[in-house]
């Protein structure tokens, strides 16, 4: 379908995609694609007013969240099997059938990379990503928690409700030629640094209290679980002490995580005779709070390592905090960004805890797991993924991408 759209006289048009001679001066080489607004391809000539519109056919992009570590490797050009990988990558997502996202997660990590090509790293993250973002982890893990906190207090019996809009802007737009960079390194890179490897530490530190534990798998989530709700009122509790203290600088540099809490107070506070941090406390000894998604994934991470400490793995402390070192990192993109994913490339020594059959996540969320240990299963994923381009598809590619170069000049 093809329409009209005049633009004003003594104008300047960015012809990005030159594809022949104006259909109404005649102007040798002058008409083209001018930019893509959603679903809506505009052309027009940069020696006249003449344009048109066309309208592209609805898409259904894929969601592929590809790790630091494979992102790292296809960077670095080195090893072959990546190169040729993120080349078909590439192709998928010029033929608009997968997104890659970038994310907080990858910004942090890659400013952890004590190496002067860290900043080329980043730009290269955001070029794979074509400008699409994940929103941040703790922006939601705070909406899913919200969410549950909400079912509770209705008491809604249906199934925890996944919206992929939770996490992502509208996925299902064709590319634009252009897209803005945002953003700059992150502060607290080396704070960051050292918390990583306390935290990492502390972990392995309870292995063997792991390996001595007689709780059940089930019971340990359940510990987790409760763990983490009591985390979140503590922060809450900090804060406030510290404001009623006098320290207003809590506002300002309290945990993120301390606002869940803060949150659900202000839910409540229309409510007659409510006490808001004894219905917080029954929420988080709830299911709606163990369904939570972030929550339910996060504590059965811990829960599988532990057990898999239990029958003998990761033994060495140097070896476990070694191979363990991204595991706070890998576990929040995960719990966060599952749900709303096709597939995840992760790290090897996570993808035995993600894919344990107990926490049953493809089935829960439908989302497939690869790492380098199954590296022929991605490759087979993701050329499978061609079978979904159509005729109609492979018409608007053509015009939308046509092989040509682009050329500003004035009407």
């Amino acid at each position: 379908m093809v329409g009209l759209w005049g633009l004003c006289d003594n104008h300047e048009m960015l012809v990005t995609k030159i594809i022949g001679d104006c259909p109404k001066c005649h102007a040798p080489a002058s008409f083209g694609n001018v930019f893509i607004n959603r679903r809506t391809l505009t052309r027009g000539c940069m020696r006249c007013e003449y344009s048109q519109q066309l309208y592209l056919p609805e898409l259904s992009k894929l969601v592929i969240y590809l790790d630091q570590f494979f992102l790292s490797h296809a960077f670095r050009s080195k090893v072959a099997e990546f190169v040729d990988c993120v080349e078909l990558i590439s192709e998928l997502a010029h033929n608009q059938l997968i997104v890659c996202p970038m994310s907080s997660v990858h910004e942090t990590e890659t400013h952890q990379w004590r190496d002067s090509r860290a900043d080329e790293l980043w730009k290269f993250i955001k070029r794979t990503s074509r400008g699409q973002a994940f929103e941040p982890t703790y922006r939601v893990k705070h909406d899913q928690i919200m969410r549950g906190f909400t079912r509770y207090l209705s008491q809604d019996t249906a199934s925890f409700p996944i919206s992929r809009e939770d996490a992502l802007d509208d996925i299902n737009v064709w590319d634009d030629y252009f897209w803005i960079d945002t953003g700059g390194k992150p502060d607290n890179v080396e704070l960051t640094r050292k918390l990583k490897d306390e935290a990492v530490t502390g972990l392995v530190g309870l292995f063997p209290k792991w390996r001595k534990s007689e709780m059940s798998f089930e019971d340990h989530q359940a510990y987790e679980l409760r763990s983490g709700g009591n985390g979140y009122i503590q922060l809450y509790l900090q804060k406030w002490n510290r404001l009623a203290s006098g320290d207003l600088s809590a506002i300002y540099n309290s945990p993120i995580d301390s606002q869940i809490v803060e949150n659900m107070v202000r839910h409540l506070e229309d409510e007659k005779g409510a006490n808001p941090l004894l219905i917080a406390q029954t929420f988080f000894a709830s299911q709606y709070y163990a369904r939570v998604p972030y929550e339910y994934i996060s504590s059965g991470i811990i829960t599988v390592l532990r057990d898999r400490v239990k029958t003998g793995q990761f033994s060495n402390p140097e070896k476990a905090i070694d191979r363990l070192q991204g595991l706070f990192f890998d576990m929040d993109f995960i719990a966060a960004y599952a749900p709303y994913c096709d597939a995840m490339f992760v790290d090897a020594a996570m993808l035995p805890l993600v894919t344990d059959e107990r926490l049953e996540l493809q089935s829960k969320y439908g989302v497939k797991f690869f790492a380098k240990t199954n590296w022929n299963a991605f490759l087979a994923y993701l050329e499978s993924i061609k079978t979904r381009k159509t005729p109609e598809l492979a018409r608007a590619i053509d015009l939308v991408y046509p092989r040509t170069k682009g050329i500003r000049a004035k009407a």
